[in-house]
This record gives C-alpha cells, sequence and structure tokens, in this order.
C-alpha cells in the first residue's frame, strides 16, 4: 500500500496512509503548524473515520468512468484515490501536492510542456465528443479535477500556455461543451458575468477558441499571482462537501441548513446566503455541496467566489428541483418568504437579516438577467428567462427594497 504525501509548496503537511482495515488516515507532520487542510481533517483532534478518505476521494473526477480511464493509461492496480492521486495529485484544487515521492520538493525541477494551439484543439475536440477523455496521455498528466463535465487545466506563464505539474501550478480551467449541450459554454460565462453586475464575488472568465474549437475557461480563483518566475502560487481551498467529511457521492445530500451551520461558526452564513440565492434565483439547480467552497488562509476562512453557474432549466430533459432545498422550497415560485424563514430558522440564523439578502439577490438577479443574456441567446431561451423573472418577481416580498447589493450586506 502506497503512502500518500502532502506538500504544501516545499513544505510537509502530512502524509495519507491506507490501512489493512480499508480506511485511510491522515498524519500531519510534526512541524506544521499552518492550519488544518480540511475542516473535517482538524490539527488538534483526530479526525472521524473515513474523514481523510472522503478527502482525497473529492479531489478526483465524480465519474468512474473516467477513474477508470485515468488507472488504465498509467497501468495502475485500482481506482482507490489514493492510488490515483499518487500518479495524479500534483496539481489539484488548493494548495497541495500528493505524491508517493517523499523527495519530490528537493529533486531537479521538470522543464514546462508547451501546449500548443493545435494540441489545445486537439484536447477540446476529444472531450467534446467523448467525455472521458480528458487527459492527453503524451503529457505524462499530473493533475486532477472534481467534476461530472469533462475539463482540463493549463498553466498561463509569460504568453504561453503549458501542461501543469508540481513547479507549473495551472492557472486556468478549460471545459469544452458536449456536443448535447450546446452554448453551455456561454451560458456558464453569462452567468458568472450576471453575478458580477450585481456585486457579488464570483470566478473571472471568457468563451476562447483555438483553431476554431470553443469552450468555455475560467480563471483559478485557489491561484494567485507572486512578482518573481514562479508566475503564481498555490491558495489551499476545499469545497463543503470536503469540509463536511462526506464523499463525492453524498454531495446531492447535504442541506443548504447543514451548510450554513458549519459556516455560522465561522460568520460566513450570510455570505452563504448570498451565493444560495443567486444559484436559485439565476436556475442553477445543480448547484450542490462541491459547488461552494472555502479559501483557507491558516486560521483564517474566506467563502470562494462563485463558480460553476450554469442555468441547468434551459435544458427541459433536466430537473429543474434545487439540489439544495431551501426551508422546503425545490422551486423558484415556492421561493418566497416563509420559506426562507423556515431555512433561517433551521439554520439558526437571523430571519430577517436572511431575507434581506436572499431577496437582495434575487431582486437583482430579476433586474439584470434579461440584460446580461439577450444579446447572445435565441428567442425560445430568452422566453424561458421571462417567464423566469415573471416568477422571481412574484415571489419578493413588496417591502423587499431595491434589489441593490450593498457591501455591508456581502459582509
Amino acid at each position: 500500500m502506497t503512502d500518500l504525501y502532502t506538500f504544501r509548496g516545499r513544505s510537509l503537511v502530512g502524509v495519507f496512509r491506507p490501512r489493512a482495515t480499508g480506511l485511510t488516515t491522515f498524519e500531519y507532520a510534526p512541524a506544521w503548524r499552518v492550519g488544518p487542510i480540511s475542516l473535517s481533517l482538524p490539527l488538534d483532534r483526530p479526525a472521524e473515520p473515513g474523514a481523510a478518505d472522503a478527502f482525497l476521494d473529492n479531489l478526483l473526477p465524480d465519474r468512474d468512468d473516467v477513474r477508470e480511464r485515468w488507472a488504465r493509461d498509467r497501468h495502475l492496480p485500482n481506482t482507490d484515490p489514493v492510488t490515483l492521486l499518487a500518479a495524479y495529485g500534483e496539481d489539484v484544487a488548493g494548495a497541495l501536492t500528493l505524491t508517493s515521492d517523499p523527495d519530490l520538493p528537493t529533486r531537479e525541477p521538470e522543464q514546462p510542456i508547451t501546449a500548443s494551439e493545435e494540441d489545445i484543439a486537439s484536447r477540446i475536440a476529444a472531450l467534446t465528443h467523448e467525455a472521458t477523455s480528458w487527459h492527453d496521455p503524451r503529457t505524462h498528466p499530473r493533475m486532477s479535477l472534481a467534476g461530472a463535465q469533462g475539463k482540463f487545466t493549463l498553466a498561463h506563464e509569460l504568453g504561453d500556455w503549458l501542461w501543469p505539474n508540481y513547479n507549473h501550478p495551472s492557472t486556468h480551467v478549460l471545459k469544452p461543451p458536449a456536443a448535447r449541450h450546446k452554448d453551455l459554454d456561454t451560458f456558464e460565462h453569462l452567468g458568472l458575468e450576471l453575478a458580477h453586475q450585481i456585486g457579488l464575488r464570483a470566478s473571472h472568465s471568457e468563451v476562447m477558441s483555438f483553431l476554431g474549437q470553443r469552450t468555455f475557461v475560467v480563471e483559478r480563483w485557489d491561484r494567485a499571482p507572486v512578482d518573481d518566475e514562479r508566475g503564481v502560487v498555490r491558495l489551499h481551498a476545499e469545497d463543503l462537501n470536503q469540509a463536511l467529511g462526506r464523499r463525492t457521492d453524498a454531495k446531492y445530500q447535504v442541506s443548504a441548513v447543514e451548510v450554513a451551520r458549519l459556516l455560522d461558526q465561522h460568520g460566513l452564513a450570510y455570505q452563504f446566503v448570498h451565493q444560495l440565492a443567486f444559484n436559485a434565483a439565476f436556475g442553477n439547480s445543480d448547484a450542490h455541496a462541491k459547488n461552494y467552497s472555502l479559501l483557507l488562509d491558516g486560521p483564517k476562512l474566506v467563502l470562494a467566489p462563485l463558480y460553476d453557474t450554469v442555468p441547468v432549466f434551459l435544458w427541459p430533459q433536466y430537473d429543474s428541483s434545487m439540489a439544495m432545498p431551501i426551508g422546503g422550497a425545490r422551486q423558484p415560485a415556492e421561493l418566497t418568504e416563509g420559506a426562507w424563514r423556515r431555512f433561517a430558522e433551521g439554520a439558526g440564523l437571523d430571519g430577517d437579516r436572511v431575507c434581506a439578502a436572499a431577496f437582495a439577490v434575487t431582486q437583482a438577479v430579476a433586474d439584470h438577467y434579461l440584460d446580461v443574456f439577450a444579446p447572445h441567446i435565441d428567442a425560445t431561451r430568452l422566453q424561458r428567462i421571462a417567464k423566469r423573472v415573471k416568477i422571481l418577481q412574484r415571489t419578493i416580498p413588496n417591502d423587499a427594497g431595491t434589489g441593490q447589493i450593498t457591501k455591508q450586506q456581502l459582509g
């Protein structure tokens, strides 16, 4: 069984160790004092059984067929998270590097491999038609990301695109739309633009084309520029599924109340209400526990910007019920003041403050949705959005205000 050494930069954070019992444990290095790598893996007390396995599981793609392909491509014996991340864990979500090599930080730095425009176009085309084709095996890939939609990462340094590794962190995620989800790249980008328009923190994105192959490209918010030749540094982060110690397949079982209670311990519950209200109003019904994240800077926690903003209701074949019901409400027409107050009561939050935050966001989405989307969508989808805006307006109390989100409200 392989030990998985965990580094942050060149510092050893700890070691994941598979046990004969089937459970993996995580032990912090004696010298590590910066802070926990997860709220589910505390520094000062033992973690709950299974928390280490859950943390690792959430760093990998959601789909079993993708994991199986990764194992085949590298001739690995199984798809256990420790096995996969020993091969693919050099560039993952957050600041950590996972490897079976305890000497990784001291080895000779690898020269980066340039990703040509032809390489990128080829990868986009492959993913568009084959959902498991996340990697180009010629590059000896070292990256892993969660999610069900096919994607890959690149590092952008000095005007060049590079395949990421330990020494060259990825800076962008590229997500080509599947052939059956035409224009998904545009809609996800516009969702983030809408969030920016109404004053919420959200990822920065664009739709780019490489030799005629179009894709959604988003800047990683878990990376930060530095003033030397390294280009960027990794920032540590985890999604809310990891923070709660749940495995990937439990992401739809996490409730909004659970998340709010956890975040309220760190003063972030009302910021979460803004993001929850945006996804509900916008129609991102697939906003589950892995679509909200935290940035961990030692003992300090920050709610990550919005990401994965997809208006699912524009594809009628998919269920539009919210992944996280709010006060029992599963559809936008049900998101009345009563639903938000029931959510607030269950989460132990102030009902008036929750309603003020939620309806400020709902009103802002209703006010700006058509303006942001109308220049870019067809008449059928424009009618769907117009209908949704009317539904939103009917749920907003008369005394909810103007829909302007203030800095004080954002926290």
